[in-house]
């Protein structure tokens, strides 16, 4: 595993910015201050730890018209992969951090990422695998509103193959990214309300080495530089959407080397932070590795970080 340097340096003099993170082992999502670490704050737990809210997967934070701040967050599942997707008006969360869902949805093939479109309140869940868990498949889901802004249908209104897709990010040019096996890929979105569709535009392609697996793992903002960063099998990019010409564009460039980062980003204040199971771990890891210093907690297993906004970038 490469050494921290390689995954950026830290700043001189850091602000405090809290980062989130979803933690499987209590089915919770968790704020840390990485420049005070401590056992973290609970936002939010999960209605269980079994079923279709196996394995907390995404978290994302959105603010909304209708509700306020929101979080949105997908768990994986177990079995048979059928799992979940849920947004939550974090006003309505209880004192014991519980409730305040809003929408929920069962989605089939290991859902790991989720995404809201800004102005329309539509709702996009990445699934890794198809149906029942079948190794092959996997997509994007789109749940649509009757109206703009209003809650989502529980049913799916389009499916878009996109074996291995794992990571969801919408773009505030009116666009939704997402990256799987292989490939980024850019949608449009066409339609209002319960016509709200997405509509294939361009792709990067991308890989990881001759006989090396390729799968895209993540897609996250780089809220210092803009643009994004994407994490694959064994390698971390950055990615950048332009418009070249008469058409929209991605360019891309290695960050690092690292194998099987669950989530790489880099907050305001220039630290960078990411996930990657450590050695005896599975797809999760106890630490949330910084480029500030790493921090631990004892029997955690965390899957994925992001800075705590609700900014899109």
């Amino acid at each position: 595993m490469p050494a921290a340097g390689l995954l950026g340096a830290s700043p001189a003099q850091a602000a405090t910015y809290y980062v989130m993170a979803t933690e499987q082992a209590s089915g919770r999502i968790l704020r840390f201050n990485p420049a005070a670490w401590s056992g973290g704050t609970t936002l939010w737990q999960a209605p269980s730890r079994t079923g279709t809210w196996t394995n907390l997967s995404d978290v994302k934070r959105r603010s909304t018209a209708k509700w306020g701040n929101v979080m949105l967050v997908t768990s994986s599942g177990a079995g048979d992969y059928l799992g979940r997707a849920a947004m939550i008006d974090e006003s309505r969360i209880s004192s014991s951090h519980t409730g305040g869902i809003v929408w929920q949805a069962t989605v089939d093939g290991n859902p790991h990422s989720i995404e809201r479109i800004g102005g329309r309140g539509a709702i996009v869940v990445a699934t890794s695998k198809g149906a029942t868990g079948s190794s092959t498949g996997g997509g994007l889901h789109l749940f649509v509103p009757a109206s703009n802004g209003g809650t989502p249908s529980t049913h799916r209104a389009q499916f878009i193959s996109f074996p291995g897709a794992h990571g969801v990010i919408y773009n505030q040019n009116g666009f939704v990214i997402a990256v799987g096996s292989g490939e980024v890929r850019l949608y449009g979105i066409t339609g209002d309300g319960s016509a709200t569709r997405l509509k294939y535009r361009t792709k990067l392609t991308f890989s990881d080495g001759a006989g090396k697996a390729k799968t895209g793992h993540d897609i996250l903002p780089d809220h210092k530089g803009g643009g994004y960063f994407f994490t694959s099998s064994y390698n971390v990019r950055s990615l950048n959407l332009v418009y070249a010409g008469n058409s929209w564009q991605f360019t891309s460039s290695l960050v690092s080397t690292a194998d099987h980062v669950k989530a790489y980003t880099r907050l305001p204040n220039g630290v960078r932070t990411w996930i990657v199971p450590g050695a005896g771990e599975g797809e999760w890891s106890k630490t949330i590795h910084f480029s500030s210093g790493n921090h631990s907690k004892s029997g955690a297993r965390f899957y994925r970080v992001r800075y705590y906004t609700t900014a899109f970038a």
